[in-house]
């Protein structure tokens, strides 16, 4: 069974699809089998960082004309194996239910080691859900204030529909549940939805915290340009754990690098063509994202 690393963001810009190709090929580098995943279903681009031209085939293929999902594979001059996403089909961003788990089940069955998925930027449910039923959820941001309140915010919804979804199952929560779905500032901390749901069941809050206990996040800091900007690490740590009451581990970072939208531009892999300085940043998450993984 394939292990499935989500990486994710609170908004685009920040450079995830960037930061997935190159994980996935540090990974490929070291002998892991990976298969790379545009999981964004409404603007698909990571195609672009592994050196291939949109090929037509992908997520579409296999949802909507029954393909199986090694014909929509591809390999790219890395060694990284890749299916695309689909961006240019109406209705794609809004697959059900059913669709969602037929990916999830499928990537899981894979003979890889590790899939790597994409995500779209945002909160909508596809995005969040496959976020929360990877195996391992990786969060990468920059240090900008917006990049920031976006990633708390991605990952509050994140967290808050996964104890909704324990909660829906039990008639009694749906107050709670229907507080949760309309507007998350109904708890502005965690501990108030688990103390609201302790005056009904202790059960149910013994059950939120193992979902508390078990929602390990990895950060990447991304386009890192002063040293300073590391204290961002901690500052984020310290308000997840006040208001979400979950821990983050600081994966590393990525320095910023102008001449990265000419590699895009030329269908250049990044990883492929810098330096063992400019690897050694990716081969370093790497190293502590597997590690994690096997823990």
């Amino acid at each position: 069974m394939a292990k499935i690393v989500s990486i994710a963001s609170g908004k685009g810009g920040v450079g995830k699809s960037f930061f997935a190709a190159n994980i996935a090929m540090s990974m490929v580098s070291k002998g892991y089998r990976v298969l790379l995943v545009d999981g964004d279903l409404g603007g698909a681009n990571l195609h672009n960082f592994v050196g291939l031209r949109a090929s037509g085939r992908g997520l579409y293929n296999f949802l909507r004309d029954k393909t199986s999902l090694a014909d929509v594979i591809l390999e790219s001059s890395f060694g990284v194996h890749f299916i695309g996403g689909s961006g240019d089909v109406l209705g794609m961003a809004h697959i059900n239910n059913f669709e969602k788990l037929k990916i999830l089940n499928q990537l899981k069955r894979t003979d890889y080691e590790y899939v790597i998925l994409d995500l779209g930027a945002g909160t909508s449910y596809n995005m969040v859900d496959f976020f929360n039923f990877s195996d391992k959820r990786v969060l990468v941001m920059t240090s900008e204030p917006t990049s920031i309140e976006n990633s708390y915010g991605f990952l509050k919804v994140a967290l808050y529909r996964k104890i909704e979804r324990l909660l829906i199952k039990d008639k009694r929560m749906e107050d709670i549940c229907k507080k949760l779905r309309s507007r998350s500032m109904n708890y502005p901390k965690v501990a108030d939805i688990i103390e609201e749901a302790d005056g009904i069941d202790s059960k149910a809050t013994d059950d939120i915290r193992k979902i508390l206990k078990n929602y390990n996040v990895g950060l990447v800091l991304n386009m890192l340009k002063f040293k300073k900007e590391l204290n961002i690490f901690f500052g984020f740590e310290k308000v997840t754990e006040k208001y979400l009451s979950i821990a983050i581990e600081k994966l590393g970072f990525v320095p910023y690098d102008i001449k990265v939208s000419d590699y895009v531009k030329n269908l250049n892999p990044y990883y492929s063509a810098v330096g063992k300085e400019q690897k050694l940043y990716f081969d370093e998450i790497r190293d502590i994202l597997v590690s994690s993984m096997r823990g």
